[in-house]
């Protein structure tokens, strides 16, 4: 890691970092029906947020394979989506193409509309307060803050480092946004970093965790996911390996002694496949790291594995730092 990132790592951990994150998928879905349709599509309860309450669902397939992991905000009159990087096209089609002839909802592209800023840290809260930007809110609420004269839509969100907040300011304002935030004392934190920091979290992502070879409930995303609701997409399948307590696979951190050539690359263990690995990270505190599925019987922390014909040892996730090597100091 050059300076930057290494100053940009410890700030994840000690202050404030914030990240340019307009590469996600913003959505609009309107309309009396928008709630209704997402309910159907996708893990969560939706139909009972309220204005200003969010929170996370997965869109599945028929057998309850990922589609991708939204962030759903409830506006007055609109609910905000969020998909994962480079996403938005795709997320928008197959939702349009799920509208009914009878339904009243429309379903937009927010990009050019709507920025998107991560900041993150223990200090995350007071760097939006010197803007002037709320801090006090609960996870996946989302209120209206004012920066200046520019309204800026705020919302809590999944942690780094201690705490998380997600900004959409205007599209045209981001990048001044941005360098306000920079004034206020976070540091810039870049893609790469913004990797490791994921990874040591054990957050699953689009196109690596998520992906239609996997079920919600092996990635360990249990809080997307209701289980009163009504039917949706890809319920029974999910129910059933719910009620069954049969997980077939779930998803572990791996301590590894070096990068396997390619991603994914293919876990071993008792001389057969036993999993892959989809994630992997130089981390500053814990060496080379990775995100794998690996079959429930093999996923105790602890366990022995091989990856790369190199053995690797199998880690609760998030990663904690009482099996650190912090040379971040």
């Amino acid at each position: 890691m050059d300076m930057s990132a290494i100053t940009a790592y410890q700030a994840i951990y000690t202050g404030a970092v914030v990240a340019d994150e307009t590469d996600r998928g913003r959505l609009w879905m309107r309309g009396r029906d928008r709630a209704a349709l997402l309910h159907r599509l996708s893990t969560n309860h939706i139909e009972r947020l309220q204005p200003g309450q969010g929170t996370l669902t997965v869109l599945t397939t028929p057998i309850g394979r990922m589609i991708d992991l939204l962030r759903v905000y409830a506006l007055p009159d609109a609910l905000l989506l969020e998909t994962g990087p480079e996403h938005g096209a795709p997320i928008l089609r197959h939702l349009r193409k799920n509208i009914f002839f009878n339904d009243q909802v429309t379903v937009a592209d927010a990009g050019a509309e709507l920025g998107q800023i991560g900041v993150y840290g223990p200090q995350a809260g007071q760097v939006a307060q010197k803007l002037g930007l709320p801090s006090d809110l609960s996870r996946y609420s989302i209120v209206v803050g004012r920066w200046g004269e520019i309204e800026v839509l705020v919302a809590r969100c999944d942690p780094l480092g201690g705490d998380g907040y997600t900004l959409y300011p205007p599209a045209s304002q981001t990048a001044a946004l941005l360098t306000a935030l920079t004034a206020a004392g976070a540091v810039l934190l870049d893609r790469a970093t913004a990797e490791i920091a994921r990874v040591e979290h054990g957050y699953p992502r689009f196109g690596r965790e998520i992906t239609l070879d996997y079920i919600p409930l092996e990635a360990d995303l249990w809080r997307a996911v209701s289980f009163q609701k009504g039917c949706y997409v890809g319920q029974e399948i999910i129910a059933r390996m719910e009620s069954r307590g049969r997980i077939a696979k779930q998803l572990r951190g791996l301590q590894l002694q070096a990068p396997p050539e390619s991603l994914p690359a293919k876990v071993l263990a008792d001389t057969k496949e036993i999993g892959d690995l989809t994630s992997v990270v130089n981390s500053p505190r814990y060496g080379w790291i990775g995100l794998a599925y690996l079959r429930s019987v093999y996923a105790e922390a602890g366990t022995t594995v091989l990856v790369a014909n190199q053995p690797a040892t199998v880690c609760r996730l998030p990663f904690v730092p009482n099996h650190s090597r912090d040379n971040t100091q």
